[in-house]
């Protein structure tokens, strides 16, 4: 949506969610960039297939999601 903002979550908030089991972590970027570097039980799905891979990749459709990517491009 236009004019909406992002929840955002600081590093604390996410190493403690992580070890609560309570979020998905989704690392956006591409196949490459996630084989070199992404962060430990990282999900890699890429902008440009999250249509068409979310629902096989995320089956859980409550779950919290947490995604990232490596910043403005």
């Amino acid at each position: 949506m236009l004019g909406s903002t992002v929840p955002t979550i600081t590093q604390h908030e996410l190493a403690s969610a992580l070890a609560r089991h309570q979020v998905v972590l989704v690392d956006v970027l591409s196949p490459e960039s996630y084989a070199t570097s992404h962060l430990p039980g990282a999900i890699n799905l890429p902008v440009a297939e999250i249509r068409r891979r979310a629902p096989s990749v995320l089956p859980d459709r409550d779950a919290r999601i947490v995604a990232y990517c490596g910043g403005p491009t």
